[in-house]
Formats: C-alpha cells, structure tokens, sequence
C-alpha cells in the first residue's frame, strides 16, 4: 500500500490526535530526515535585494539604481528604478550621457513615488528601500509622500563616498531629521 493511501487510512480511522494523515505524509515524504536549517533574509536584506533586481531595468548605461517602498505590513507597495519617464524615447544615445542625462532620467526613488501615485497607492506611513542616499529632489518628494523611513544599503553606498556626494547625501539627511523621516544604513 503506498504512504499516500496508508496516511488515508489512517486519517479515517481516527489517527494520532486528528492529525494522523498529515503526519503520517510528512514523515514519510520525507524519510525521517530532519530538514536543513537555512537562512532567512531579514526584511532590510529581502528588499534592498529586490532593488538590486529592479535596478537591472535601467537603460542608464553608467548608473543603475533600484528602489522598493513597502507598506507598514511589509507589503511591497511600488518600485522604480532610474529611467526615462514614460513614452519618452530611451535610444537617443545622447540623453543617456552626462551631463544631459540629469535632464531626462527621473530618480527611482521619484519613479516609485509616481507609480505609487498613478495606481492609486498610499505611500503614508511606507518605507522606502533604495541603494543610495537619496538626493535632496527625491528626499523632498519622499517627505512630501508621507514615507516615514528611508533604508539605504551600506554595501551600495561605498561606491559614492566621496566629497561631492558626502555633501549632498549630509543635506538630503538634515532633511529628513528636520521632516522626521528615520534613515537607516544596512
């Protein structure tokens, strides 16, 4: 008789504490091994990995930045990544370069503001995952969003430690201490 039908019979019959087919199936499915503990991503590590991903979508062909903004129940609420805004073309070559490109690719931190936005989507309340500090065009849009927490990779942002971005990432962060917004380095 197979394990199937012997846990069948054994549920009919009453089994152990009304639970026997299920315990019957899980022993044998899996041969009275015990299973491998793994690790499990912390929320930070789960979303600033779904960023990375995200980031992959941008044309950029020097920067490639993704963002999550998740809900107070850790749902995933929007996304974006740096790109062209929408039915703007992407292969003109020379909107890609800078400093022209500053001119015509919105921010992800922006593009998950305004996807939120143009769905319908609450952003109050939300934490924002990004890669990097924020600039201070985004950060102003992240408070004026009610975003009450901004998560930065830490991994991410030694790329730009450098006297221009120390600068403006220290302004982006004066305004959100001034605003409430908490920011986090993980």
């Amino acid at each position: 008789m197979s394990a199937v039908a012997e846990a069948g019979r054994a549920g009919r019959r009453g089994g152990r504490g009304g639970g026997g087919v299920r315990a019957r199936l899980y022993g044998r499915a899996y041969n009275g091994r015990t299973l491998e503990p793994r690790d499990i991503p912390s929320w930070d590590e789960y979303y600033l990995s779904i960023c990375e991903v995200v980031a992959r979508r941008s044309k950029d062909p020097n920067t490639q930045i993704g963002c999550v903004i998740a809900g107070p129940a850790r749902e995933i609420r929007s996304t974006g990544y740096n790109s062209f805004p929408r039915g703007i073309r992407d292969d003109i070559p020379e909107r890609s370069v800078r400093p022209t490109k500053y001119l015509w690719i919105e921010h992800a931190e922006r593009n998950a503001i305004c996807n939120a936005a143009r769905s319908g989507t609450s952003t109050d309340q939300c934490t924002i995952y990004v890669e990097i500090m924020p600039c201070m065009d985004c950060a102003r849009a992240i408070v004026q969003a009610g975003i009450r927490e901004v998560v930065v990779s830490s991994k991410r942002m030694e790329q730009y430690s450098s006297e221009y971005y120390n600068e403006h990432f220290g302004n982006s962060e004066t305004l959100f201490a001034e605003a409430g917004v908490k920011v986090r380095r993980v």
